[in-house]
């Protein structure tokens, strides 16, 4: 498996490529050198994850929304439906709903991972109305799935808004795009840190940001510690999810950058005698300083009450009286977003990061406190209006499911 290079190659199918209302990411995800011709779906076919913590998932491939080939996972089963008996988008309505989740969850083996096979798929019964009900019920979800997009899409485009409203403020032009070189020479006097690589000298990284309207400071002068969470190994986690969750990476939501816990680890709890200092504190930021080269750099808030630790993959900035912390979140999250991160990363082991030395140098515009405070409340405004319209998408697609299940079970 390789990634794709353009829209027009062949797309493999996998369980994560679907999200949780089984519809196809936006991601460009991967494709094969081989594809065999039994595996290439075509309109209608619907796709059931068999394995693993997704199982039951469900998909629907429909040839005239993408505009390229899709071939399917090993791990996925392909069901063909008679349209003379029950419409394909009527299943798939159908898998959206709780009484299919419950059905799930009930006939799943757990030995291993969770699993259901072909024939227990088989198995499912299905209350099949006649076809003009079906019809009524595939446009009452269609409306409010295609409402949901319309309020993700928005929600999206306000979050896209905070890194050039934050450019605005800051009086920061960024330079027109243009063709990527190929070569680039330095002098050996100018080599920072005595890195050798065209990344880190083709350009002064921070140049962008100096032509703004406010001076730039070092992390180093406006923190009181940069202090990296420490690496957990299965003696020191509770494996059954009773103890303080670690954070991780993969807890920072995107693209909100906010906190979120579907999927944790946790560490014993008789840790927290012992790691009393490790134990995060309110207003510190999480800087994620090891992942893909790509996504070093993202960063949250931490605010929450009670005990939380993070992983050696994080970073726990203190601030001091000098900047504001929302604010300095959502620079670093803009430096992100302009690739900073990638041209200052060093690779290890396969993984990309940048340590706490490299972060106390980086250099960021500082208006005065009270400008810093307008900019954040500014921002957070956005965030709470993002926020409101995915939550109302939310609860309109649940109304949906549960007129759909009335109709269709008649309670």
């Amino acid at each position: 498996m390789g990634s794709r290079n353009s829209e027009e190659e062949a797309r493999y199918i996998r369980i994560t490529d679907i999200d949780e209302y089984g519809l196809l990411k936006n991601n460009i995800g991967v494709t094969a050198e081989i594809i065999e011709k039994q595996y290439i779906l075509k309109n209608n076919d619907i796709l059931f994850a068999r394995s693993g913590a997704t199982v039951g998932k469900a998909y629907l491939h429909k040839s005239n929304s993408v505009n390229y080939k899709c071939f399917y996972a090993g791990y996925m089963i392909r069901f063909l439906v008679n349209e003379k008996l029950l419409l394909p988008d009527f299943l798939f309505c159908y898998t959206q709903l709780k009484v299919y989740k419950e059905w799930v969850k009930a006939i799943q083996r757990t030995a291993g991972q969770p699993n259901i096979n072909a024939e227990e798929y088989k198995s499912l019964n299905i209350p099949v109305p006649p076809l003009e009900i079906q019809t009524k019920i595939i446009s009452i979800l269609k409306t409010a799935y295609t409402s949901k997009k319309q309020k993700e899409a928005e929600a999206a485009a306000l979050l896209a808004s905070i890194d050039h409203y934050l450019l605005q403020k800051l009086g920061i032009t960024l330079p027109p795009a243009t063709a990527k070189k190929t070569v680039f020479y330095t002098r050996i006097s100018k080599i920072s840190g005595g890195r050798f690589d065209a990344l880190s000298n083709q350009t002064d990284i921070f140049s962008i940001f100096k032509t703004g309207e406010f001076n730039l400071v070092t992390i180093k002068e406006i923190t009181n510690y940069l202090k990296t969470g420490f690496a957990a190994g299965k003696q020191d986690q509770d494996l059954e999810g009773m103890g303080v969750i670690q954070i991780r990476p993969t807890n920072i939501k995107e693209p909100e950058r906010d906190l979120t816990f579907g999927r944790n680890v946790y560490i014993k709890s008789s840790e927290i005698k012992t790691r009393t200092t490790d134990l995060l504190q309110k207003n510190e930021l999480l800087f994620n300083n090891t992942n893909s080269q790509v996504l070093v750099g993202k960063t949250t808030l931490f605010n929450l009450e009670g005990d939380y630790f993070c992983s050696n993959h994080m970073t726990r900035i203190g601030v001091n009286e000098k900047v504001d912390s929302i604010y300095l979140t959502h620079i670093l999250n803009l430096y992100q977003h302009l690739n900073v991160f990638y041209l200052m990363c060093v690779n290890w082991n396969n993984q990309s990061g940048v340590n706490t030395e490299m972060l106390r140098s980086i250099k960021i515009p500082l208006p005065p406190i009270n400008k810093q405070n307008e900019i954040a409340e500014h921002i957070e405004t956005l965030r709470n209006q993002a926020k409101q319209l995915q939550q109302q998408a939310k609860v309109e697609l649940e109304k949906a499911k549960q007129e759909v299940e009335r109709l269709i079970l008649g309670s």
